[in-house]
């Protein structure tokens, strides 16, 4: 089995080749791709860990851990945040699509500083929301608050910050080395 570096490290691989892969994100320009990913690593990074673990409680437990492990080992304030955000997402049961429609809505923020096309970010940011509430309508008919509810979800990636990920996840392997250049290697290959 993988230790939670080892599996937080391919899961941040994932969100990055994720977001590359999206033929939308790879027709803006390299900054702006490179802007954009540098705001939402964590939030990727979150929603692929909720996604990999929600079906799987042993995965989520190898990557999170318990309040057992908590009370072994002195707790993290921010493992316990994270599992309550897990817990979260768990009881809404969000499916594939819409995990896929979130990730481009935390993606593609207008609002980020320094963007060259803020107005075709904004545009691909509404597309998603749009395909997030149609197929909530579609799939989920019978619960119209399903949309709602689904955006009232991205906020709580943001319990925790990018640093405070940074440090619980990544400081091991990756040292001194800034995320963003981390971000960058994993953009590149």
């Amino acid at each position: 089995m993988e230790s939670a570096a080892e599996t937080a490290a391919r899961l941040l691989f994932m969100a990055v080749k994720w977001a590359k892969n999206l033929p939308s994100f790879a027709s803006l320009a390299f900054r702006d791709q490179v802007i954009l990913l540098e705001e939402a690593w964590s939030e990727l990074f979150l929603l692929n860990a909720i996604q990999w673990c929600a079906p799987l409680d042993a995965a989520c437990v190898a990557l999170f851990g318990t309040e057992q492990t908590d009370q072994d080992n002195g707790g993290s304030v921010v493992l316990r945040r994270l599992r309550s955000v897990v817990a979260r997402y768990r009881s809404v049961l969000v499916d594939p699509a819409e995990f896929a429609c979130m990730k481009a809505i935390a993606l593609f923020k207008c609002e980020t500083r320094g963007l060259k096309d803020s107005l075709q970010i904004e545009n691909l940011q509404d597309q998603a929301q749009v395909m997030l509430m149609t197929h909530a309508r579609t799939a989920h008919g019978a619960a119209p608050a399903r949309f709602g509810r689904l955006l009232l979800l991205l906020p709580l990636l943001r319990i925790v910050t990018p640093q405070q990920l940074e440090r619980e996840f990544f400081s091991k392997t990756i040292g001194q080395t800034p995320m963003e250049k981390v971000l960058a290697d994993m953009y590149k290959n």
